[in-house]
């Protein structure tokens, strides 16, 4: 083997201190000193320090470089958020992870970039990461550096313990991580809990019985590539439970703690990309309740501010979405809810019209039996709902454009419901009732419009009909209640239908109160279409 000295370093150390003096040549051309000449191999720099303390700097002016290019250029905040997370993040991801970078040094990093997010999606910078990367009722398609930089050196220390060259299993390489966050005592955290978990056995969350859904896998079973993937999992999901308790310490960003009855609502990059700039930022801030309301400007400025519509003086952020006597006087708020009433008619006469399209001798289920060793028919018949029998003749009124009058044939009563669906074949009503309240409301006014409407469905009863009140939520920040889901699903949208129905009602709830934020200064209202 030839020795090129172009493509070598020489170091001499003479009584563990490092000289320069010593020439080493090869072939009779000499060796550059790695003092004069770092070498780069894999994404990591070997400088004459033989330490990475000057690779945290370097790791900070790339970053730092990236972002600034990134910040010229002439892209929409949202594309240059992209261009950072899919380009920038990724090549900074490669030296945290092979490089002895503190933990303490990837917190500046993670401050640097999140300062730049922060500008290029239009939010205030006294929002908390907690919102841009945690576990939250809206969750953004965002990762944190620190959140990439611990999953890294825990696939790092996996990779090395689940070696298969035993050499390298034996040598029980340390990775150096800083004092404030030892990747070494994580994962030991990590693998107890999941064997701990193997030890509880099959549970089940929630209302489902146990048994339903997937089997989860297991410690003891599973692969070094599935155990390297559930670790990082778990420590994922360790730094989660760290944004949520610290989100339970702010008082205002964290109110979301207290929404009950509320979805969650993931955005993806398909959603971003269709949501105009101005309102993703006015979805994220609002949230958090952050945006400038007289409230927040007295608390951030000092500024005595009123509502303009009803003088109300240092108005919240909820009083301007949905306590203001001057604005319900008006109509605004009732426009609002004519936009998701709309939509949620939309959904409801789609479902009626299958419901009675197919014909009734479809409702009888057969079971159909197989010979041993056969297979069975799969063929499932798509379901129409359990509320919705098929071929009865449902007919639907919508308290849109005039006023509803409830069906005479049934009972006479001066109440109108948001939608009536009834039945006169099988005796069956429906009354769904939609409200669109600030979120921390939503199982008060589900209980409110509940009992509104049990005088009515006992007089239904006694007429002879059977009938069902769906008193359902959708938030007016966009956050869709759990009653609302349920009704879309016992209509008998499912699947993609579901998930579809679920996104354009949050979206239309919160395109209505984007125009009321834009129009909360004017005095004159009229109905618009956005």
């Amino acid at each position: 083997m030839r020795i090129k000295p172009s493509k070598s370093r020489s170091l001499s150390l003479q009584k563990g201190v490092r000289s320069d003096r010593t020439i080493f040549s090869a072939g009779g051309e000499e060796i550059p000193l790695l003092s004069s000449q770092p070498v780069r191999s894999l994404g990591r720099t070997y400088s004459a320090d033989l330490t990475d303390k000057q690779m945290g700097n370097a790791v900070k002016k790339q970053l730092a470089d990236g972002l600034s290019r990134i910040n010229l250029s002439q892209l929409p905040g949202k594309y240059k958020v992209w261009c950072y997370q899919f380009t920038l993040y990724q090549r900074i991801m490669w030296p945290l992870k092979m490089s002895e970078v503190p933990s303490s040094t990837v917190c500046k990093l993670d401050s640097l970039a999140n300062s730049y997010i922060r500008k290029w999606l239009g939010l205030p910078r006294c929002l908390s990461d907690v919102g841009l990367f945690g576990k939250t009722k809206l969750q953004l398609p965002l990762r944190s550096i620190s959140g990439g930089y611990k999953q890294e050196k825990v696939r790092l220390i996996m990779e090395l313990r689940e070696s298969t060259d035993p050499l390298v299993r034996a040598a029980d390489a340390q990775v150096l991580t800083g004092r404030k966050w030892r990747a070494k005592e994580e994962v030991d955290l990590a693998i107890s809990r999941l064997q701990h978990r193997e030890v509880l056995g099959r549970v089940q969350d929630g209302r489902a019985g146990v048994g339903w859904g997937q089997a989860p896998l297991f410690w003891s079973n599973a692969s070094k590539e599935e155990r390297k993937a559930m670790v990082a999992a778990e420590v994922m999901r360790a730094e989660h439970e760290r944004l949520t308790i610290k989100a339970v310490s702010q008082g205002q960003q964290g109110g979301w703690l207290s929404w009950e009855g509320v979805l969650d609502r993931q955005l993806a990059w398909s959603d971003v990309w269709k949501i105009p700039q101005a309102r993703l930022s006015f979805l994220v801030r609002a949230a958090y309740d952050t945006l400038p309301c007289p409230r927040n400007l007295h608390r951030w400025f000092g500024n005595e501010e009123s509502c303009l519509l009803c003088s109300t003086a240092n108005a919240s952020f909820q009083h301007i979405m949905s306590g203001c006597k001057t604005a319900l006087a008006q109509g605004r708020y009732r426009w609002r809810h004519d936009l998701v009433l709309k939509k949620l008619a939309e959904v409801v006469e789609t479902c009626r019209q299958e419901a009675n399209s197919r014909p009734p001798a479809l409702i009888a289920h057969s079971i159909q039996f197989a010979r041993a060793g056969e297979r069975g028919n799969t063929h499932h018949r798509k379901d129409t709902g359990r509320l919705l029998t098929p071929g009865k003749g449902w007919t639907l009124a919508v308290d849109l454009g005039k006023q509803l009058q409830f069906p005479r044939e049934i009972v006479e009563t001066s109440l109108r419901p948001d939608l009536v669906l009834w039945s006169a074949a099988c005796k069956v009503v429906l009354m769904v009732e939609l409200t669109v309240p600030w979120e921390g409301g939503l199982e008060a006014a589900h209980e409110r419009k509940r009992a509104k409407y049990s005088d009515l469905a006992a007089e239904c009863r006694e007429a002879g009909w059977r009938a069902v009140t769906y008193p359902v939520e959708v938030g007016c920040r966009g956050f869709v209640g759990s009653s609302t889901s349920r009704l879309l699903r016992d209509m008998g949208a499912t699947g993609i239908r579901h998930r579809k129905a679920m996104k354009e009602l949050a979206e239309e709830a919160e395109r209505g109160s984007y125009w009321l934020w834009l129009r909360r200064k004017a005095k004159n209202w009229g109905p618009v279409s956005i």
